[in-house]
């Protein structure tokens, strides 16, 4: 078994431990300058309402919770599929302006593209 193997099956047991012992938990994408960070690397949603980008409720919800526990904030950075642009903002700015809830199998909350702030991405 390889280091990479043997480290997500040693993931994997650390994340039974932490359901048995009932610790409500999630996987940062990154943790870094007292910031949590959420990556996403997706094509962006078109309106109606309008074009933005989003992730499910509860991953918001987690973040948003850990952040305030330990006096941190939570960000989330997309990685627009369609073009070479990054799109990153902070989750309480995302939250306190406009947002739309997706219906379905998998919802979403979403965010105009506007609430971000836009990067061009390095090749």
């Amino acid at each position: 078994m390889g280091i990479t193997e043997e480290g997500i099956e040693g993931e994997q047991m650390l994340f039974r431990w932490l359901r048995s012992r009932r610790v409500n938990f999630f996987q940062p994408d990154a943790i870094g300058d007292n910031t949590i960070y959420e990556a996403k690397h997706q094509e962006r949603f078109r309106k109606p309402p309008f074009d933005g980008h989003g992730l499910p409720y509860w991953q918001i919800r987690a973040r948003l919770d850990f952040a305030d526990k330990n006096n941190m904030r939570a960000m989330l950075v997309v990685f627009d599929k369609e073009t070479n642009e990054i799109f990153y903002q902070y989750f309480d700015v995302l939250e306190k302006g406009e947002h739309f809830d997706t219906r379905g199998a998998k919802p979403r909350r979403v965010y105009p593209l506007t609430s971000f702030i836009v990067q061009k991405r390095q090749s």
